[in-house]
Protein backbone atom coordinates (compact mmCIF):
# COMPACT_ATOMS: atom_id res chain seq x y z
CA UNK A 1 0.00 0.00 0.00
CA UNK A 2 2.93 2.76 0.86
CA UNK A 3 3.98 2.13 -2.90
CA UNK A 4 0.69 3.35 -4.00
CA UNK A 5 0.57 6.11 -1.60
CA UNK A 6 3.84 7.32 -3.19
CA UNK A 7 2.65 6.66 -6.85
CA UNK A 8 -0.02 8.94 -6.24
CA UNK A 9 1.88 11.88 -4.50
CA UNK A 10 4.56 11.67 -7.61
CA UNK A 11 1.46 11.52 -10.10
CA UNK A 12 -0.34 14.50 -8.31
CA UNK A 13 2.89 16.49 -8.15
CA UNK A 14 3.33 15.45 -11.79
CA UNK A 15 -0.24 16.80 -12.40
CA UNK A 16 0.68 20.48 -10.62
CA UNK A 17 3.63 20.66 -12.56
CA UNK A 18 2.08 19.86 -15.91
CA UNK A 19 -0.30 22.20 -15.07
CA UNK A 20 1.92 25.17 -14.34
CA UNK A 21 4.24 24.77 -17.74
CA UNK A 22 0.73 25.06 -20.17
CA UNK A 23 -0.70 28.09 -17.92
CA UNK A 24 2.64 29.41 -18.37
CA UNK A 25 2.29 28.75 -22.20
CA UNK A 26 -0.99 29.67 -22.63
CA UNK A 27 -0.43 32.70 -20.70
CA UNK A 28 2.31 33.61 -23.15
CA UNK A 29 0.47 33.09 -26.23
CA UNK A 30 -2.37 35.27 -24.93
CA UNK A 31 0.12 38.32 -24.19
CA UNK A 32 1.89 37.51 -27.78
CA UNK A 33 -1.45 37.82 -30.07
CA UNK A 34 -2.47 41.12 -27.57
CA UNK A 35 0.61 42.66 -28.43
CA UNK A 36 0.29 41.66 -31.69
CA UNK A 37 -3.26 43.12 -32.04
CA UNK A 38 -1.78 46.36 -30.46
CA UNK A 39 0.85 46.75 -32.60
CA UNK A 40 -0.91 46.42 -36.03
CA UNK A 41 -3.83 48.75 -34.32
CA UNK A 42 -0.99 51.55 -33.97
CA UNK A 43 0.67 50.67 -37.90
CA UNK A 44 -3.05 51.36 -38.98
CA UNK A 45 -3.03 54.99 -37.33
CA UNK A 46 -2.12 58.25 -39.11
CA UNK A 47 1.00 59.54 -38.34
CA UNK A 48 0.65 63.00 -37.01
Amino acid sequence: MNHYNDSKKARRVTAVIYLLIMAVVIGGTYLSEQKKAADKAAQNLPNR
